[in-house]
Formats: C-alpha cells, sequence, structure tokens
C-alpha cells in the first residue's frame, strides 16, 4: 500500500525502529504500521478531562480501563481479572491483574526496561476517580458517575471530593461503593473518563498532563512517541508505537499508527481515496467503493425530523401531529437505498442489552402508539390532515410559509427526504424544501434554534437502549425536548436491577419521546467502516467514534 508522508513526518518515521516496523509478516497480518487521517486535533489526551472526538480516539489506543465493552454489548475484563458485586448492588469488588502496565519509552529505544514499566495499580484507579470529582479538574464526566457513594454531596458542594465511593484495599484491589444500584454502572467503567492516572506520574508532569508528548503515559497497546501540532500548519499528527509492555497479555498486531490531523472531512476522503490514509469512517458508501475495499456496516443511528418548539407555526403540537401521520413509511420499500430502513421507534436496529439485539427484544411498532387510546402512529392522511385544520384553527391560519429541512451535510441522499416531503405537500399544500449545511453550522443553529424543522441523526454515547434515551432527559439536548415524566422514568432506569427491566423501561420512555411529536422518527441509518484492500479487524466503536486498532491486521 503507498504511503504519502508530509516531509516533516517523513523524517520523523523513517528511523530505524519504523523501518523495522514496517516489515509485514503475510500469515499473521502482524507488523503493519497503519495511518489514519482525522478530522480535527486532539485537544488533551487526559482521560478525566478529555471529552471531544479527536482526542477520545487517540485515547482508546494508549489506555486499558478495567472492563472493555464487545460490539454486541456484553462486557469484557480487560485491567481487571475478576469482579463481583453484593446482592443488594451498592458494592463492587475488582481484582486486576498483575500483567497490566505503564510503559514510558524514557530512551526512545521501544525496549522494556525495568525502570520503564510498572503494574497498574487499584491506587492508579482511585487516584483517577478523585480526579473526576476534585472541582480542580474541571472533568465534564462527574454527572456520569453520579451514582457512586457521596458523589451528590460533592456535586453539589457539601462533601470532599476525597470522599468519593472508590477505594484501593490494595494494589490489586479496587471497590467501588454506590449510593443506589445502578444497571449502567458497569458499563460506564468502559468509558474513557474510568482509565487509571498513575498519581506520580501526574504530578511529575507539572499541569502538562495529557497535553504533550511528553505528559502521556500509556498502559494500553500503544505509546505515544510523538505529538506535533501548530494551528497554522499542514504537518500534524499523533505518532504511536507498540507498547511491549503489554503485548504478552494480549497480541498487539500493529508495530505503529500515525495519525494525521485534517481540516475538513473532505480532506480525509482525499487522503483515503490516495492511500495515505487506511481507513475512513462514512455515512455514505458507493458500490465501486465496496468493491474495492473490506466494508465494516453499523446501523446505529436513527434519523429523526426535529420541529424547533419555539417555531411559532411549526412548533404546534397539531402541526407536529400532522407531520407525524402524514409520512407513508410503508412507500420507502424498495425506494430507499441499502443504507436506510423505515423507522417507527427511537433506538437504533443495532443497540444491544444483555447481549440481545433490543429491537428483536420490543419491536418497534410497540414503541409508535398512542398512549391514550393504543393506536399505532402510522400514516393516515385522514388524521394529518384533521391535526393539521386543528393547528390551523388554533393558530388562526390559512397557510403555513414555504420552509427549508435542515440537514446536516454527508449525513444522507437527500433524494430520499423527498418521498417525506412531497407527502407533505400533497396533503397540507405547502412546500418545504432542503438545505444542506456542514456538520458544526448545523448544531449551531439548532443550538440557536434557527430553524423550524430539521433533520436529526440520533445515536447513543455506548451501546446501549438506556443511552438513546437519555438523550432526551430535559437539559440534555439541544433541540428542546422536556419531559418530566420521562425524567422520572430515567430514574427508575438507573436503578433497575437488571439489564431485562430497564429494557422494558425503555421501552415506557420510547413511547412518551413518541407521543410528543418533537423528534418523528423516520429512518434507521447506517454508518460504515471503509478500510482499504488488504487491511483487517479495525475495531470501530460506533457510539465513542473510537477506531481500535491493537487487532489491525494487513495481508498483502
Amino acid at each position: 500500500m503507498k504511503k504519502i508522508l508530509s516531509l516533516f513526518t517523513a523524517a520523523v518515521l523513517s528511523s530505524a525502529v519504523f523501518m523495522t516496523a514496517c516489515e509485514k509478516q503475510r500469515s499473521s497480518g502482524a507488523n503493519y504500521s497503519f495511518d489514519y487521517a482525522m478530522v480535527g486535533h486532539p485537544v488533551s489526551l487526559d482521560p478525566q478531562f478529555a471529552n471531544d472526538k479527536c482526542s477520545l480516539e487517540v485515547i482508546g489506543n494508549l489506555y486499558t480501563g478495567l472492563l472493555e465493552m464487545n460490539n454486541d454489548g456484553t462486557l469484557k475484563k480487560a485491567a481487571a481479572e475478576d469482579y463481583t458485586v453484593s446482592s443488594d448492588g451498592l458494592v463492587y469488588n475488582f481484582k486486576l491483574r498483575k500483567n497490566c502496565y505503564w510503559f514510558i519509552d524514557e530512551n526512545k529505544d521501544e525496549e522494556v526496561s525495568d525502570d520503564e514499566c510498572f503494574s497498574v495499580t487499584a491506587h492508579d484507579f482511585e487516584f483517577a476517580f478523585k480526579r473526576i470529582f476534585n472541582p480542580e479538574t474541571c472533568s465534564p464526566h462527574r454527572e456520569t458517575y453520579r451514582c457512586l457513594k457521596n458523589a451528590e454531596g460533592i456535586i453539589n458542594g457539601s462533601a470532599d471530593y476525597n470522599t468519593i465511593g472508590v477505594h484501593a484495599l490494595s494494589d490489586t484491589e479496587l471497590v467501588f461503593e454506590l449510593d443506589y444500584p445502578s444497571t449502567d454502572f458497569l458499563n460506564s467503567l468502559t468509558f474513557t473518563p474510568a482509565m487509571p492516572c498513575n498519581e506520580k506520574f501526574f504530578y511529575e508532569t507539572k499541569g502538562r498532563y495529557g497535553l504533550d508528548d511528553q505528559s502521556v503515559m500509556s498502559n494500553g497497546a500503544f505509546f505515544i512517541r510523538q505529538w506535533f501540532y501548530d494551528k497554522y500548519g499542514n504537518d500534524n499528527f499523533v505518532y504511536m508505537q507498540r507498547n511491549l509492555a503489554n503485548n504478552d497479555y494480549d497480541t498487539i498486531y500493529p508495530t505503529a499508527l500515525n495519525f494525521y490531523m485534517k481540516d475538513t472531512y473532505a480532506d480525509a476522503q482525499t487522503a483515503f481515496e490516495n492511500g495515505e490514509s487506511d481507513v475512513l469512517m462514512s455515512f455514505l458508501c458507493s458500490d465501486k467503493l465496496k468493491e474495492e475495499n473490506n466494508i465494516e456496516t453499523y446501523t446505529n443511528y436513527t434519523i429523526g425530523i426535529i420541529a424547533n418548539p419555539s417555531n411559532s407555526k411549526y412548533g404546534n403540537k397539531s402541526i407536529r401531529k400532522a407531520l407525524a401521520y402524514g409520512i407513508d413509511k410503508e412507500a420507502f420499500e424498495g425506494q430507499i437505498s441499502e443504507d436506510l430502513s423505515k423507522a417507527y421507534g427511537i433506538i437504533a436496529p443495532d443497540i444491544c442489552t444483555d447481549g440481545n439485539k433490543y429491537r428483536k427484544l420490543n419491536p418497534d411498532k410497540l414503541a409508535s402508539i398512542l398512549l391514550h387510546d393504543k393506536s399505532n402512529i402510522e400514516y393516515n392522511p385522514e388524521l394529518a390532515v384533521s391535526h393539521y385544520n386543528d393547528g390551523m384553527k388554533q393558530m388562526n391560519l390559512q397557510s403555513l410559509d414555504n420552509i427549508k429541512l435542515l440537514v446536516p451535510e454527508q449525513l444522507m441522499d437527500t433524494e430520499y427526504l423527498h418521498l417525506v416531503t412531497q407527502s407533505w405537500q400533497t396533503l397540507f399544500g405547502f412546500y418545504i424544501g432542503i438545505e444542506e449545511v456542514p456538520e458544526d453550522e448545523f448544531y449551531q443553529r439548532i443550538e440557536d434554534e434557527e430553524y423550524a424543522l430539521a433533520v436529526y441523526p440520533l445515536s447513543g454515547d455506548y451501546n446501549s437502549p438506556v443511552s438513546f434515551i437519555k438523550k432526551f432527559a430535559s437539559k440534555n439536548n439541544n433541540f428542546g425536548f422536556s419531559n418530566p415524566e420521562l425524567d422520572n422514568i430515567l430514574k427508575e432506569i438507573d436503578k433497575c436491577p437488571d439489564a431485562a427491566s430497564a429494557a422494558q423501561k425503555c421501552l415506557e420512555a420510547e413511547k412518551i419521546i413518541i407521543n410528543e411529536f418533537l423528534f418523528i422518527p423516520v429512518f434507521y441509518k447506517s454508518e460504515y467502516e471503509i478500510m482499504s484492500n488488504g487491511n483487517h479487524d479495525i475495531k470501530y466503536d460506533p457510539f465513542t467514534k473510537q477506531l481500535l486498532f491493537r487487532q489491525a491486521k494487513y495481508f498483502e
């Protein structure tokens, strides 16, 4: 595979170490260096602070937490050797394996010497959680771990952060204490902020932790060799090498990773097409790309129509009902591309609960039910016109203004949206056009309420129906959804004793959301991981958006 490097990057990567790393073993697919063009740049590689997509992408390859999440939503042990949960769900005891190592290559020879390598301990996890709750950290992740003992008091300022319910009993024994049972707690231990932090190294960085390549220490599959960023330059990259200290426990196949920083998605796409990047994430995938590359497909998005609740006309609930009943989803069959399918529920098809597909347990037609009479919310032209007339009477109007449907660029082929807007035009007599805008502008306009109707892509932060539902919590979304009944159900979900009861509560929550008619589900949408020919096993987490290269292989 052709590699095109900038002159600066080439100078860095042309060392003897890198040349050795580029050797390919055809039998195993190991010992290959992978390149990835990511859009944007990491802000901080401090797991307890980082919150932007690029930072999380890099961190995912540098650190190992107690647990990891499989693609089916089940958990597997990582730094943890084993764990137990008390019968009341309030105490979690973890035993750490002894062969998970911190490594910092101080002499830059990639070899693991005794003074560069030492075990990850329970104290590292305790310190990480204290950092999350230390007000000086300004961590955006405290709410995620609100179930921990004393977290509520720490957040409201009535308790000291050192009292958080996380305790290292020894180097290999770690205890979490909770204020109340939480079915989602173990999932939360797979998240980036739950990665360990070595206290001694943290203070040695003197306030620079996670901000440069000298202030990051790895306990995962790779370590940072060089991180170069100049906001005025074009040769920005993060270069990582295999962490041999952690190779014995679970084989690390690549020898190196190079993450190039690109300004736009178009730049990343061009880099992939030119052979400069081994993988591309995209919502769209042509037949040609499918023929020439290895493709993984993830149906993890629900695309809905949202109405601006502050819009005096389209925000009217009767008008929103008219729009919902005026979409003939059954007519989509044979009319839309394979990356789309009709949606009646909030939670997308690939979402799992306890290893099972949520939508198989709770088909989406069960979610799309009118609560007051149990009828299905589906295409009904007579009812749609009736709701439309009710709305017009309430507003004392004869007609609605023609508007444009706001859509983020690169999300979908907008031709398929005409299946929706033409039905509305036929039923209600108004014209709705399409306005595609860059993703950043789209979300800013949603935030600023500068739209009437918009096409909104919804996904979770992790593989769980709970994560989807939490997007609708009051003050947790930028499209104005707020419902006290839903907020109460979310509190009940958080305290569910098992995944099955949480899934049933999620179905109740879906019904409440759909009955508000503020987010009208229309399509389930696929996302594509496009790996250039020869590349395999680059793991993609479609929720965190992390590409994980530990198992990545290349075959000639």
